[in-house]
Parts: C-alpha cells; sequence; structure tokens
C-alpha cells in the first residue's frame, strides 16, 4: 500500500481535527448559558420581525439558550417594566431614547456594566445615554418628508408660506417627533439654535397656532402619512422617523426626505438592561450580539438606520440614506432633547397642543 498523501488531504484531515476540538472548547466556554433563558422586549413592525428571525435564532444556537420576544412600542415596554418591577420578568428592553431617563429615575433600569459588553469598545460615544444606563443600536434621522413634485422648504420657517396651506400632515402628539416639532417652532420663534430652543417651547404657542391653516391633519401612523404624502394626498409631513419614509423611497415613490438649515433631529433605536431581570449574565451577551458587526451592517442595510459603531463598509447607494460614519452625523447636526427636560414638560405640552389643534 503506497504512503503517498497528497497536501489537500492533510489540511483537510487536520481542519476536522481542528474543528473536533473547537467545537467542544466553544461549548464549555458558553457552558454558563446552555438551557438558561431570558425574555425581552423588541420593536413591533419590520425591525421586531428582522430581530426574530435574523437575530435570535442565531444567538440561540450560539449560547444553546431560549430567547423570548415579546413586541411593543416604547411606552408600552415602560409599562411593562412597571408592572413587573416587584417580580421582574424582562431581561432586556428596546425602547426609543427618550424612556432611558424614565426608567432610570424609576428604577427600573441597570447600570450597562462595560466589561460585558466588548463591542461597546466601538461604540459611538454619542450613542452611550444616561451615563451607561442605555446603549443606542442605530439611528434614523428625524426631519420633514415631502412628495417630490414640489420644492421642499429650506427651513422650518417656510412651513407657515402661504403655499402650503392645508398641505402638511403633522406627527400628532402621541407621538415622539411631535416634541421635536415644537423645538423647531421655538427655534423659529427665538432664533435660538435646538440646544437652547428646547427650554423655550413655551414662547412658541402662537407661532404654532398660527401654523393651524396650513395643516391638513394630526396624524398617528407614520406609515400611513408618508403613504399619503407619496401619493399627493399631502405635500409635506413630519417631523418624522427616516426610517418609515426612505423604504418608499428606495422603492422609487416619489416621497424622501427633507432637512432643514436648522439642524435634523436624532432618532436612534436603543436598549436598556431591566433591573433584577432574569439572567442578566445572557441578558449583557444579548445586548452585545446587537452591537456585533455581523448585526449591526444587515440591521442597518435592513432599516435603512446608521449602525452606532464604527468600521463597518457600506454600498455608496446604502449611504446615500443614512448619516455615517458619524463625521456625517456632526455635518447634519444632528440633535438629542435633554430628555430629563422634555419628559417632565411632555404631559403639559401635550395637552396645550391638543387645545390648539382641538379648537
Amino acid at each position: 500500500m503506497g504512503t503517498n498523501i497528497s497536501r489537500r488531504r492533510v489540511i483537510k484531515a487536520a481542519a476536522a481535527v481542528t474543528g473536533a476540538v473547537a467545537a467542544p472548547m466553544v461549548l464549555r466556554r458558553l457552558a454558563w448559558a446552555q438551557g438558561k433563558q431570558i425574555e425581552i422586549g423588541i420593536w413591533s413592525g419590520a425591525q421586531g420581525e428582522f430581530v426574530k428571525k435574523q437575530v435570535i435564532p442565531k444567538f440561540e444556537a450560539d449560547f444553546g439558550c431560549k430567547v423570548l420576544a415579546e413586541e411593543g412600542f416604547t411606552l408600552q415596554q415602560i409599562s411593562k417594566l412597571r408592572a413587573t418591577k416587584a417580580n421582574p420578568k424582562y431581561t432586556v428592553m428596546f425602547v426609543d431614547e427618550l424612556a432611558i431617563d424614565i426608567c432610570k429615575r424609576e428604577d427600573l433600569i441597570a447600570k450597562i456594566p462595560t466589561d460585558k459588553l466588548p463591542n461597546l469598545a466601538k461604540l459611538y460615544p454619542r450613542f452611550i445615554y444616561e451615563d451607561g444606563y442605555g446603549t443606542g443600536i442605530g439611528s434614523s434621522t428625524g426631519g420633514l418628508f415631502y412628495n417630490t413634485s414640489i420644492t421642499p422648504p429650506k427651513s422650518f420657517a417656510e412651513l407657515w408660506d402661504l403655499r402650503f396651506k392645508g398641505q402638511i400632515k403633522l406627527n400628532g402628539p402621541k407621538n415622539t417627533p411631535s416634541v421635536h416639532f415644537l423645538i423647531a417652532t421655538a427655534s423659529v420663534v427665538t432664533g435660538k439654535p435646538f440646544k437652547e430652543a428646547q427650554y423655550l417651547v413655551d414662547q412658541a404657542w402662537t407661532k404654532l397656532a398660527e401654523l393651524k391653516p396650513n395643516i391638513q391633519n394630526l396624524y398617528d401612523s407614520a406609515v400611513e402619512a408618508a403613504n399619503q404624502v407619496a401619493q399627493g394626498q399631502a405635500m409635506i409631513g413630519g417631523i418624522e422617523s427616516s426610517k418609515y419614509v426612505y423604504p418608499y423611497t428606495r422603492q422609487g415613490a416619489p416621497v424622501t426626505m427633507a432637512y432643514m438649515q436648522e439642524g435634523t433631529f436624532a432618532a436612534p433605536n436603543c436598549q436598556i438592561l431591566a433591573k433584577n431581570g432574569p439572567n442578566m449574565d445572557l441578558g449583557l451577551a444579548f445586548m452585545d450580539r446587537m452591537l456585533a458587526p455581523e448585526v449591526q451592517k444587515p440591521l442597518s442595510e435592513f432599516a435603512l438606520m446608521a449602525p452606532a459603531v464604527s468600521g463597518i463598509e457600506f454600498s455608496k447607494e446604502f449611504l446615500e440614506y443614512v448619516p455615517y460614519p458619524d463625521s456625517k452625523m456632526d455635518a447634519l447636526k444632528l440633535f438629542s432633547p435633554d430628555w430629563t427636560h422634555v419628559n417632565q414638560q411632555r404631559s403639559g405640552w401635550i395637552e396645550k397642543m391638543n387645545q390648539i389643534f382641538s379648537a
């Protein structure tokens, strides 16, 4: 029998041995996770489906665990954490940025231990919230959207022009971007940048009331509003998150975003760690997975949002829709409000806004 063995066979055999050794090593390294289970709150809609279909199954396979995902909106997620505070049920929640301040003040969440999330090393500093009580997962941009048959405004001040009479769909007070519009209106009135105008909203009510002739209606559903503007039923909508508009733009619909000279609002998706939640070590591993490049890249491409971490390569076409890398976020004057202040004022602002537009 010949003793000649091809180089290819040697390499193949070595790889098989290496794989056989590596697999048990990985299992031993993750033995602490085997059989554990966490419940998490994720977004509703397409992004939630992406997480359920593309992220969770791979994570479960890697860790030998179970992840139960429950869909909901930010205010619902806060309510769930409140209702289970005495007997925590959830471990990780996906929320809008505004929720982190609320949950921190109500002692519903824990500070994230940085040593448990290796992928934090590449997280842009702007995506660390409330001194480490939450991280961004990615960010859309908040601005106006318009039917491409018109010349879009360049400044929020132009929305009061007569040419827009009855042609504007305004985001209603139930939704976070309504706060952005109040800040933008205060900026128009005072001439101050958003950073200062957010504390001067009480000076904006008379100006906001003067906009009523140009308002077609206040909307709750971003998807419906974007569709209606695309169909020409109105010319402008917003302020709205780009993730609800750009999918239609990419499909060829005559609707897209317009960013005003005063600046652009950040619309980040965030994650938080429930205080004393079950299997918090597994929850932290899941949060770290959400920041891993292998999740950040496909999630960003799917949702048309900027990833929260540096060092990811994208196509030129994708970069037309998102402010990435971090320097492009600065160029757009991407702004996040002081949610501690806003949350203290918001109920009064909602009441006042309802009074103006229901009169």
